[in-house]
C-alpha cells in the first residue's frame, strides 16, 4: 500500500513541476517586449470600369406599352385583353438587343404570377424576322404548360423581338414576372433581367 502511495506522491510532484514550468515560459513570453516602426504604408485604392450592358433591352412597335427602366435591364409590358376569348395579337411588344459581337443565348423563365386563372391563351414567345417564332412562357385555361422557354442564340449585334398573344375570359389584371436570362455560349454562366407582363 505504501508503494501506491509512494507512486501516486511522485505523480503529483510531476504534474505540479510540469505545471509550474508551464506558467514559466507563458510568463517569459508575455514579458517580451516588442517595438517596430512604419518603413512603407500601402494606400489600397479600387477602381473599376462601368461598362453598359452587352445585352439591352428597348421598347416594341407599340411605345405606350412598354417601360424600359435604368441601364436597360428590366422591363413592364401592359397589353390588353378584351373577355370574349379573341385572340389578340402583340408582333413584337420589346425588343432584345445584343449590342456587341459576342454571340449569347437567352430565355424566358416565369417566376410568379398573379390571376392568371382569367387567362384562357397567353403564350409569350421570340422571334425575329429570318427564323420561327420560338415559345417561351404558354398558359392554356389559367395553367402553365411551359413556365421556362428553350436557349436562343442572339448572333453579333442581332435584335430578337418579344411578342404576346393573349386571349382572356373575364375582365381584370393579370401579371406574369418573368426573367429574361442571357447565357454566356459555352458556359454555365449567365445574368437575369426583370420583365413584369401585365395583361389587362
Amino acid at each position: 500500500m505504501s508503494k501506491v502511495k509512494t507512486i501516486l506522491r511522485q505523480e503529483k510532484i510531476r504534474l505540479v513541476i510540469l505545471r509550474v514550468f508551464t506558467l514559466l515560459i507563458l510568463l517569459g513570453y508575455s514579458l517580451q517586449s516588442v517595438s517596430g516602426s512604419v518603413q512603407n504604408s500601402m494606400v489600397m485604392r479600387i477602381t473599376w470600369t462601368v461598362n453598359s450592358p452587352p445585352v439591352i433591352l428597348e421598347e416594341g412597335n407599340i411605345t405606350s406599352a412598354s417601360t424600359i427602366y435604368t441601364n436597360n435591364t428590366s422591363a413592364k409590358v401592359i397589353v390588353t385583353s378584351s373577355p370574349t376569348n379573341t385572340t389578340h395579337n402583340y408582333d413584337y411588344i420589346l425588343r432584345v438587343n445584343n449590342t456587341i459581337t459576342d454571340p449569347w443565348e437567352i430565355r424566358l423563365q416565369q417566376y410568379s404570377d398573379l390571376n392568371i386563372n382569367r387567362l384562357t391563351n397567353c403564350t409569350i414567345y421570340f422571334y425575329n424576322f429570318t427564323d420561327g417564332p420560338l415559345d417561351q412562357i404558354y398558359l392554356e385555361n389559367g395553367a402553365y404548360i411551359q413556365s421556362t422557354g428553350s436557349w436562343y442564340d442572339i448572333e453579333s449585334s442581332q435584335t430578337i423581338y418579344i411578342a404576346v398573344k393573349v386571349e382572356a375570359n373575364s375582365t381584370g389584371t393579370s401579371r406574369i414576372f418573368t426573367y429574361l436570362e442571357i447565357l454566356v455560349p459555352n458556359t454555365t454562366i449567365y445574368t437575369q433581367y426583370t420583365i413584369l407582363f401585365e395583361i389587362t
